[in-house]
């Protein structure tokens, strides 16, 4: 038996990509853009994203695009946990999610598993 795991992953990273692409291309167009020179995307640590894969695919899907020659920045979005009984903010160590200041476990994840499109460069 074959595993399948990973092509499901990846053709799930070519299609986010293939949305981050088309999302670009309209915000080019809407300012009468010649070429897109950078993409920058946030990418949350604990996504299901790899960042070389939207890379891989970003350089098949972008040729014949006005985004051909464009950079993709990828930055990564740390974890971060909230309390909800002190409001402390925090990156946990470790698996503990425990609040550091108040030790609650009334915590909830604010940030680290998104993907987004932050900003895009561009040339008139």
């Amino acid at each position: 038996m074959r595993r399948i795991g990973p092509k499901i992953t990846l053709m799930h990273e070519m299609a986010v990509t293939q949305q981050i692409l088309s999302l670009a291309l309209a915000e080019a167009g809407k300012v009468g853009a010649s070429a897109i020179t950078r993409i920058n995307l946030k990418v949350g640590e604990w996504s299901t994203f790899e960042p070389t894969c939207l890379e891989f695919y970003f350089g098949i899907l972008a040729r014949d695009t006005a985004a051909a020659d464009a950079k993709l920045a990828i930055e990564t979005v740390p974890v971060t946990y909230s309390c909800g009984d002190c409001g402390e903010r925090y990156q946990p160590t470790g698996v503990a999610v425990l609040c550091p200041k108040c030790c609650s476990t009334h915590t909830g994840l604010v940030s680290g598993r998104e993907i987004y499109l932050d900003s895009i460069e561009v040339e008139k």
